[in-house]
């Protein structure tokens, strides 16, 4: 599932500064964060509990965030989202046990939320 949001930002916007206060937030959340800068553009990826247990329950939370300055606009490409986890847990917890899945349920809950939750917090930081 593949998402875009655009905004529009300032002429002398930072996208170094977008980033680390991106990384910084969603850390405080529990997310792994990793950023890669290159030129105009900055790629994150935000991980949490995407292995293990979590794999078979379905709760874990990934996606891929590439952010880019064309013009006055931030332009946010989502990839690579985790759904494998919460396919996995629908198929276990509906032929064997019905716990993974709800729990694979929630999980697909919160990752369809997850690039809504970016995009809020990228709002936040180009806003203040």
């Amino acid at each position: 599932m593949a998402d875009t949001f655009m905004m529009n930002v300032p002429p002398n916007f930072n996208l170094a500064y977008l980033g680390d206060r991106l990384r910084d937030s969603f850390q405080a959340k529990g997310f792994t964060v990793s950023m890669v800068q290159m030129n105009n553009s900055l790629r994150m990826t935000f991980d949490k509990g995407c292995g293990g247990i979590n794999m078979i329950l379905g709760m874990g939370q990934g996606i891929t965030a590439t952010c880019s300055i064309q013009g006055n606009s931030l332009v946010v490409n989502y990839s690579d989202a985790e759904w494998t986890g919460k396919i996995i847990g629908l198929v276990v917890g509906w032929l064997l046990c019905l716990i993974p899945f709800i729990t694979a349920l929630i999980g697909c809950i919160n990752q369809s939320q997850l690039p809504k939750t970016i995009n809020n917090e990228i709002m936040m930081i180009v806003n203040s």
